[in-house]
C-alpha cells in the first residue's frame, strides 16, 4: 500500500501527539512540528506509510530526546489486558469454536493503536466483536487451512501493539493446543506503542511461542528491511498471521518467497486503509469507511521465481 496525500496530515497529527506525550514544553512542540513538516516534501510516496513513518518518529525522538515516549502507556496497556485475561480464557475455552472466539477478541484488541487513534474503547470493541459480522470474514478459510496442517507445522504470528499482544495470546494458545509450533515476531526497537521483545516476555508469550524480532523499528513488516533471521522464518512458515494495520500496509502488496497462506487480522481505523482493502476485496467503499471495521482477510501471494 503506497503512502497517500492524506497520510501526510496524519503524520503531522501523530508528531504533535507524541511531542505532547514527551514533554510539556510548547517550544519543543513547535520544533517537532516544524521538523516533521520539513520532512514531508522529501517523502517517497511509493513507499508504505509505516516505512515513511520511521523517519518521522526518528526526527521526533531527536528533537524531544525521548526514544520511547509510549513506554508507560505500553506497560499500562499490557497490565490492563493481563488483568482480564483469565476471564477471556474461560470465554474462549467454553465457546463452540475456540479459535474463532479467540480470533474475534484478538482482532478487537487491534483498536489499541496510538498511531492511528488518540482515543479508543477496548471494552466496546470487544463487545462489538462478539455480536457483529466482520466487514471481511475469511475465518472459515483459516479454519480449513489450519485443519489441513500436520502436527508441528510452523505458524508465524506478526504481532502489533502492546495490550493487544495479550489478546493475541488467546489465538496463540489455540494453535499450540492444536499441536502447531508458533513463532511470534515483534519489533526490534521502540516505535509508537508496538510490542517489543521485553513486552512479549512480560506478557508470557514465551510460554507458548518462540519470540523473535523482525529486525526493524518500523511499525509494520517491510520485508526489504527485515533481518535475515526473520526472513528465514517468514519464508519457511506453513501459515502466517499478520496482525494490525501497519503489518497489513507493508505486506498487502508484497511479493514473497513463501508458499504459506497469509491471513490479515485487523481493525480498520483509517479511510485510506479501508479504501485499499476495498480495492483488494471488491467491497464497496461504504463497507470499509475506516471507522473500526473488523477484518480477517486472506490474500494469496505470488511466489518469486
Amino acid at each position: 500500500m503506497k503512502t497517500s496525500v492524506d497520510c501526510l496530515a496524519c503524520f503531522m497529527g501523530q508528531a504533535l501527539r507524541v511531542a505532547r506525550i514527551s514533554t510539556t514544553d510548547e517550544v519543543v512542540h513547535l520544533d517537532v512540528a516544524r521538523t516533521v513538516a520539513a520532512l514531508l516534501p522529501q517523502m517517497e510516496m511509493s513507499l508504505t506509510p509505516p516505512e515513511n513513518s520511521v523517519a518521522v518518529y526518528a526526527a521526533i525522538a531527536k528533537v524531544t530526546g525521548c526514544a520511547d515516549p509510549y513506554l508507560a502507556i505500553k506497560k499500562a496497556s499490557n497490565d490492563q489486558a493481563l488483568a482480564i485475561l483469565p476471564d477471556l480464557l474461560r470465554e474462549v475455552e467454553q465457546s463452540e469454536v475456540p479459535l474463532v472466539a479467540a480470533l474475534r477478541l484478538a482482532i478487537a484488541g487491534n483498536i489499541i493503536d496510538y498511531g492511528a487513534m488518540a482515543r479508543f474503547d477496548v471494552g466496546a470493541a470487544m463487545a462489538r466483536a462478539r455480536i457483529i459480522p466482520f466487514a471481511v470474514d475469511e475465518s472459515r478459510l483459516l479454519l480449513e487451512r489450519v485443519s489441513r496442517l500436520p502436527a508441528r507445522s510452523s505458524v508465524l504470528y506478526l504481532v502489533d501493539n502492546c495490550g493487544e499482544i495479550v489478546y493475541d495470546s488467546l489465538v496463540i494458545r489455540c494453535f499450540v493446543d492444536l499441536g502447531l509450533e508458533v513463532t511470534v515476531a515483534v519489533k526490534e526497537g521502540p516505535i509508537i506503542n508496538d510490542a517489543l521483545f521485553a513486552d512479549a516476555m512480560d506478557c508470557g508469550l514465551d510460554h507458548y511461542a518462540r519470540i523473535i524480532t523482525n529486525g526493524t523499528t518500523c511499525p509494520g513488516t517491510p520485508l526489504a528491511s527485515c533481518s535475515a533471521e526473520f526472513l528465514h522464518v517468514f519464508q519457511r512458515a506453513d501459515l502466517i498471521l499478520s496482525k494490525g494495520q501497519g503489518n497489513f500496509e507493508t505486506l498487502s502488496e508484497a511479493v514473497s518467497e513463501t508458499g504459506a497462506d497469509i491471513f490479515f487480522l485487523l481493525t480498520v481505523k483509517c479511510p485510506v486503509v479501508g479504501a485499499h482493502l476495498a480495492r483488494l476485496t471488491g467491497k464497496r467503499l461504504d463497507e470499509l469507511p475506516g471507522q473500526g471495521e473488523m477484518v480477517l482477510y486472506c490474500r494469496e501471494y505470488p511466489a518469486i521465481g
